[in-house]
């Protein structure tokens, strides 16, 4: 079941940057701008996790976070701000902040920060241990597959790690670049210096231009751009093919006079990544001189699939013909949609009492084609009235549920924002229903 995080900030481009990267990495999440939003969203909705800005109109974090505890003392809260100081992280964390993050954030650590709080959460006792499971693993090992190609990147990337060479990796989105990034700046011999990750197809243009460029001369009055934080370690910069010529212009320029070079040791070291297509030539000064590593679609190493399908189901035994439904499909969204599916059927299996996972735990887009009147429903001669069958599925799958709405959405086969939308769509509500 995806987890709820509950962001309360008064700037709409950190809601908007926060939302759409923590949606990428399987959370649901609900936003609110100012205090007393948030105070209202998580009395009406369960909540795994609350990340709460400091400065706001209105209640400021620290209030916030003291009705926070009021009403909750177990659930996580990181606080951020672009103005810590000492005594007000030690206040915060005197009201039980979990954790203090600053402006400018790296979102790899907030993503990291996010889930070492709610497995500790879950499971005092084994915390460090889940939350380590939840991070991707420090070698080459966390890629997994035999295939040719993929052994041909990874042989490339160990040889970059020993590096300090510029890195430019190719390939579709879900292939692993960003995963592939991290492990060539954790396995550099002389670990140098910091991981700074900047996602072009996340971050707003200006905020981008910001923490690619920002003066290295810190103020009194504000944080300045992360890139400083990269000198004499890495800079990786995601999804350049996102980034419009002029800003890509300031940027190369930039980058140039900052990137490592034996004549200058604690500069950048610098990871690129793309989507494979050929890109502005803009981007040649630094792409000349770069090693390129192309990691390839999982429909090119479909031998790899049964190993895939271990790690991420272990223990789940699989039925045949699901297995080969998972061979035949293209896999658009490659290793990353791979696991998503491949998990959330191992979930429907479960919460449908199945032991073995067949191809009526698929989503819909992997169900192989019904000749017609073979379905599970045969369409009358008379037709049908499409919105009242749905309604009735929605409500004798909450029924089934007794009211569970995570386990009502598995039983039809959709997430839990989807589920919520039809319910209100319908006026249905869980309350009114008969559980028995």
């Amino acid at each position: 079941m995806a987890r709820t995080v509950l962001i309360i900030d008064d700037e709409e481009n950190m809601r908007w940057v926060l939302k759409r990267a923590l949606e990428k990495a399987g959370y649901e999440v609900l936003t609110a701008r100012r205090g007393e939003e948030g105070l209202e969203l998580f009395a009406l909705h369960p909540v795994d996790l609350v990340l709460v800005d400091l400065k706001m109109p209105g209640m400021d974090g620290l209030a916030v976070l003291r009705e926070l505890r009021r009403r909750d003392p177990r659930v996580p809260i990181l606080l951020f701000t672009a103005y810590a100081t000492v005594p007000t992280a030690v206040e915060a964390l005197q009201w039980g902040a979990t954790d203090y993050l600053r402006k400018p954030f790296d979102l790899e650590t907030v993503l990291a920060k996010i889930h070492e709080a709610i497995a500790r959460a879950a499971d005092p006792d084994g915390a460090e241990a889940s939350a380590q499971d939840a991070l991707p693993a420090t070698d080459f090992r966390a890629f997994v597959g035999a295939a040719p190609a993929l052994q041909e990147a990874l042989a490339k990337a160990r040889a970059a790690a020993a590096t300090d060479y510029t890195v430019h990796i190719t390939g579709e989105a879900g292939t692993g670049r960003r995963l592939l990034g991290r492990l060539i700046h954790a396995n550099h011999p002389a670990s140098r210096g910091r991981l700074v990750v900047l996602e072009a197809d996340v971050l707003p243009l200006p905020l981008l231009r910001h923490e690619a460029m920002a003066s290295s001369q810190e103020e009194d009055d504000g944080p300045v751009g992360s890139w400083q934080q990269a000198l004499g370690g890495t800079l990786l910069l995601a999804d350049i093919h996102c980034i419009p010529r002029d800003l890509a212009e300031e940027l190369v320029s930039h980058l140039e006079r900052y990137r490592r070079t034996p004549a200058r040791p604690h500069g950048l070291r610098l990871v690129l990544t793309s989507h494979g297509e050929p890109l502005d030539p803009v981007w040649d000064p630094l792409l000349e001189r770069a090693m390129a590593i192309a990691l390839p679609p999982l429909r090119e190493r479909l031998e790899d699939v049964p190993l895939l399908l271990a790690h991420f189901t272990p223990d789940t035994a699989w039925d045949p013909a699901a297995r080969e439904q998972l061979l035949r499909y293209e896999w658009p969204g490659n290793v990353a949609e791979f696991r998503r599916v491949v998990r959330q059927a191992a979930q429907s299996a479960q919460a449908l009492g199945a032991s073995v996972v067949g191809l009526r735990h698929l989503p819909g887009h992997l169900q192989p084609p019904l000749a017609p009147g073979s379905g599970p429903f045969i369409l009358p001669s008379e037709g049908i009235d499409l919105e009242a069958v749905e309604q009735d599925l929605l409500r004798q799958a909450l029924t089934l549920a007794r009211g569970n709405k995570s386990r009502a959405a598995r039983l039809l086969g959709l997430t839990r924002a989807t589920f919520l939308y039809r319910l209100d769509k319908y006026g249905i509500r869980a309350d009114e229903l008969d559980p028995h």
